[in-house]
This record gives structure tokens, sequence and C-alpha cells, in this order.
């Protein structure tokens, strides 16, 4: 009776929420089909089945010195279908098996993901969409069997569900698209790149546009829906030389926008490309710090790349893998779930304040680009305080509970579990002078003659770092490679800024689980970062180890052309 009443919801709910578009009608109409009649003999019925259709239109174009070295127009369509078999207290999720079949779906599909035509044809949408249901419904039975095989001679020290439940919902997203003339973009890249002509000393730069519009349609059986459109705009800007002893130096610029009137103009790219190539040079003069340990003041945008990398990174959580193949299970074994096991304790000064906003799009004149209505589950966006007066509050999660935290924080996003806007607030600040002087009293009483300050990171090393004197005066230092800092360092902050940088950049990459049931289209999704700068007791600044390769014999030809 319970079946055939949710059966009965369902179908009153996707004849509501269905549109006219072929894609959405093939979607809802097999689901409808699938809930009534999927089952293979005797065996489990799913419980759960979702399907999300990604179509993500981009144009691309990169140069250097003038040159364009690639442009590209693109239109992919992808379909995810996720089928659970089981209840939500033990399915077939988190069990790792190899893909199923050998030809066919098997060939186009893995972790549910395959890619579809991009004619709008119902009946071969609907045709497809059968055909990936069938083979994840095959999947899912045997990775059930496989999973309870696994489990029969282990116990779980943990009773925890394999998928929490959710309430249905039907939002609609939808940010006007980005246009974008392609030959525009070109000479604009064409201009920008060029202005690396006027520096020799540079070896490699690179100018990179980028412009997508992804259209994303899901549909579960519990009777979630929601369509999102999300325009993207990025430009970036790389340039790469070496130091007379070989030493790589990189710097960057990036920007990001919902329409190309967000980006920088030609005028103010061409200005902080010369800034760029200015810093490039001084740096190849500037000395390399051997070893220092002591505080570091990390400002403006480097505060919130350190938190983003060496904090933020370790937030996200999903449960762990299960396999019957203790080999298998090593080599696909990932990252523990960084903070998972530091709930409850403090990771931070007692004056930070940690919240997870997708729900936010500006901080001050600022766009933020990490936000969204729905996740990729279709959960309801909303602020998660993470961490409060220092405590470990949460970590974020999807519908796959962990350990402590049991319903969804709603941060499924492209790639996996990540966070959106993350802002960070203090209840004591200082000014940015009080900042600079509390780092050189501290640095004078562990015994250094100076601090050092970073305004900007690349990796583990410091694109811009500084000694700070006494006297005020700094002395830019090369090659400063940030050792010994992770996520335990933060709670010896001794002391933030009363101003806060806002910096975006791709969410990171660290996947908690080879088992994200989601199409990558678009890019990798991004996270806007709201941080104040950041002083830090004792961090280990030291210079690169290893060999280096020499630079060039023969000078830049360009500058023969100067």
């Amino acid at each position: 009776m319970k079946r055939m009443l949710f059966c009965g919801f369902l179908l009153v709910s996707l004849g509501i929420q269905a549109q006219e578009d072929a894609v959405s009608r093939a979607m809802h109409d097999e689901m409808q089909r699938s809930v009534q009649k999927l089952q293979l003999e005797q065996l489990d019925k799913p419980y759960f089945i979702s399907y999300r259709v990604v179509d993500n239109e981009s144009k691309e174009v990169e140069a250097t010195l003038g040159s364009v070295l690639s442009s590209s127009e693109s239109h992919t369509r992808f379909l995810t279908v996720n089928v659970r078999v089981g209840d939500y207290s033990l399915d077939n999720s988190n069990f790792f098996s190899l893909p199923f079949g050998g030809t066919g779906v098997a060939v186009q599909m893995f972790a549910g993901t395959m890619q579809l035509p991009l004619d709008d044809n119902y009946n071969e949408l609907r045709r497809q969409i059968w055909l990936a249901t069938d083979g994840a419904y095959k999947k899912a039975l045997e990775d059930l069997a496989g999973k309870r095989a696994a489990l029969e001679n282990k116990n779980r020290s943990d009773n925890i569900p394999d998928f929490s439940k959710a309430t249905p919902v039907s939002i609609t997203d939808v940010t006007p698209r980005a246009d974008v003339d392609l030959p525009k973009a070109t000479e604009l890249v064409r201009k920008t790149s060029a202005a690396f002509r006027q520096m020799p000393s540079i070896q490699t730069s690179h100018v990179q546009f980028s412009a997508d519009n992804r259209l994303e349609r899901y549909l579960n059986s519990e009777g979630s829906t929601f369509t999102r459109m999300t325009p993207r705009v990025s430009l970036r800007i790389t340039a790469s030389t070496q130091a007379t002893d070989g030493m790589p130096l990189r710097d960057f610029i990036s920007a990001f926008g919902y329409a190309v009137t967000d980006l920088p103009s030609e005028s103010d790219l061409l200005a902080q490309i010369h800034e760029m190539g200015e810093r490039i040079n001084q740096l190849q003069a500037a000395p390399v710090e051997d070893r220092y340990n002591g505080p570091v003041l990390f400002e403006g945008q480097a505060a919130a790349e350190v938190f983003a990398r060496r904090f933020a990174e370790l937030l996200p959580a999903q449960p762990n893998v299960i396999s019957s193949n203790p080999q298998m299970l090593q080599a696909m074994r990932v990252q523990s779930n960084g903070l998972l096991n530091k709930l409850g304790a403090r990771v931070l000064p007692d004056f930070l304040n940690v919240v997870d906003d997708p729900t936010a799009t500006r901080e001050r004149d600022n766009l933020l680009f990490g936000g969204y209505k729905v996740d990729e589950e279709g959960v309801p966006a909303k602020p998660t305080p993470v961490v409060q007066h220092g405590i470990l509050k949460t970590v974020l999660t999807s519908r796959a509970p962990v350990r402590g935290v049991l319903e969804s924080t709603g941060n499924l996003r492209e790639h996996g579990v990540a966070p959106s806007n993350l802002f960070v607030d203090s209840d004591k600040t200082s000014t940015p002078e009080e900042l600079k002087k509390q780092l050189v009293e501290s640095a004078k009483s562990r015994g250094n003659k100076y601090g050092i300050v970073i305004r900007k990171l690349s990796g583990k090393s410091a694109t811009l770092a500084y000694r700070v004197y006494e006297d005020g005066h700094e002395e830019l230092i090369r090659n400063a490679d940030i050792a010994e800092l992770n996520s335990s360092s933060f709670k010896d902050i001794l002391a933030v800024s009363n101003q806060r940088v806002v910096y975006t950049e791709a969410a990171p990459s660290r996947n908690t689980s080879p088992f994200n049931v989601v199409a990558f289209s678009g890019g990798q999704p991004l996270v806007s970062y709201v941080v104040p700068s950041l002083l830090f007791e004792d961090v280990t600044i030291e210079k690169p180890s290893g060999e280096v390769p020499k630079p060039p014999v023969a000078g830049n030809p360009l500058l023969a052309t100067q």
C-alpha cells in the first residue's frame, strides 16, 4: 500500500513539473516507467533513482605572445544516472568493483555517467536513458550483493545509514546566459598576450579565455526536480621564467564573471600584466631565504589561498569505501576525511568563526561565484556554521552520512563534496599596521631580525614574500617554500586583520570518494573565500630542495629585436 501511495505521489508530481522540451519529457517519462517496472526477477527493486542531464556550451581561446594557440567551440550533453537498491540504511553505494560488462553501455558509462546525443529527439533520448538506467540497476544489484558479502565477516564500528532522506523540492535557478563573441574574445586574448613581447625576461606566457553556459536538469524518484542555468566566464594569465640559479619563478592573474562585462577591461588587464612583469624581474634579483622559523603574516590574497589549501580542503567528508579486495581497496584509497575526527574540537582560535554560505551572491562590491540554490542531489542551499568560536561544529557533506553528520549540508557539487562561499570572520581584529607591528615584535622575541609577510602563493611556494624589518622597510625574497604548515597550525593564529579579501579559485580537487555520480562538464566548481589577513605564530620557510634545470644557454631571441 505504501508503495502504491509513493508511486501515485511521484506520478502526480512528475506530471505537474514536466517541461515541454524533449530532454525533460524523456527524463520524466522514463523515470515514471522505471519506478513502476524496474525489477529483475525476485531481486530488490530500486528504492531511489535520479537522473541529471547537463548541457554545456563552451567557447575557449588561448594565445601566447599575440599568437593564437587554440580556439574552440563545443556543445556536450551528459547524463548521470544514480540507482540505489536496498534501503536508506544499507544500499549499494560506496562499494568498489570494476565497471560492469565489457561492451555496449559499459564502454560508454562508468559511475553512472554517459554522453547523450545533442539532437532533441525524444525517442532516442528516452532509449539512451532506458539503457543507462538498466545498466546502472544491474550494476547496483551486483554491488549490493558484493557489499553484503564483504560485510559478513566484518563488524561495522559505526551504525551509520548509507543515504539520508530529503524533503522533495522543485527549484528553478536560471541566470541569464553569457553571450560571448568569440572573434572579440580572440582579439582580447591576442592583445593581452602580445604585451609579453615587451618582456624578454619572461620565458613562457599564456592567456586563456573560456566561457561556459551550463544547463542542468535534475529529477529523482522522491519527487525532487531542479532546472539550473549557470554561466561562467573566466580569464587566466600565466607567466614564468627562471632565476639565474635556475629556480623557477611564476605568477598569474585570474578573473571570473557571469558575463564578459564582469571581467577587467583590456586596459586594466594590460596594466596588471605590466605589474606582473615588473614583479618577476624584481624576483630574479631577489635573495633566497635559506631557512626561517617564526611568525609569518599572510596578507590579502595569500591569506585566502593558505586557508583554502591548508584548511578548507579538509572540510568535505564522505563515507569510507568498502571492498572485498584489500589490494584493490588500497589502490583506490583516497585521503582520509581530513577534519572529521576533529568534530567538537578546537581547530581555530576562539575568536574565529567560519560559515559556508551558498546563498550569498556578493561581499561588498565583489561578486561571489560559489553560490547556488540547490546542490547536485536536490538539497536546498543554506548557510552552514562550520566553526564557531574556534570549535569545529560540522564538516561538509552530501546525502551520504558520515560519523557525527547524518544529514546533508547541501554541498554535493561537480566533482564531489566541496565548499561554496566560505566566510571567515573574527570577534577580535587588528589594523594592517598593528598586524605588521605584531609580526615584527613576535619575530624579534624569537631572535629573528625580521618577520616574513606573504602576499601571494603558487602551490606550496610563496610567489610574493618579503622580509619585514623593525624600521618598517621590506625586502623581497624568492622561492620561499612553506613547510610544516597544516590544519593544526591554524589553532595558533595570533591575530587577524579588520579587512577581508575576496578571492575565488577552483574547488579543491581532493576527492573523498571514487563514486561521485555527477557529470563532469563545464569545469570544476568555483569557491569564493572571504578571509582576513592571518598572522601565524610559527611557520617554517625554506628554499626548495632538489635539482633544478639550468637556464637556457642562449638568450631570448626577442632581445635581438628590441
